[in-house]
């Protein structure tokens, strides 16, 4: 990775640290809801029969 690819990475982890730190949300907190909208816009994918696998979910 050159000089200038690590810089740009460590100031993307600075943005991000302060951006959370302002808004007063983790990591993880991001992280689960992009994975759930993520999740969400993949339904389709699924057959019902695979639903079925998950009671407790609402497709």
């Amino acid at each position: 990775m050159s000089e200038k690819q690590k810089q740009v990475e460590r100031e993307r982890k600075g943005v991000l640290q302060l951006l959370l730190q302002k808004t007063g949300l983790k990591y993880k907190e991001v992280v689960d809801a992009q994975i759930g909208m993520w999740m969400a816009g993949n339904l389709d994918l699924l057959t019902a029969e695979e639903k079925k696998q998950f009671p407790h979910l609402v497709f």
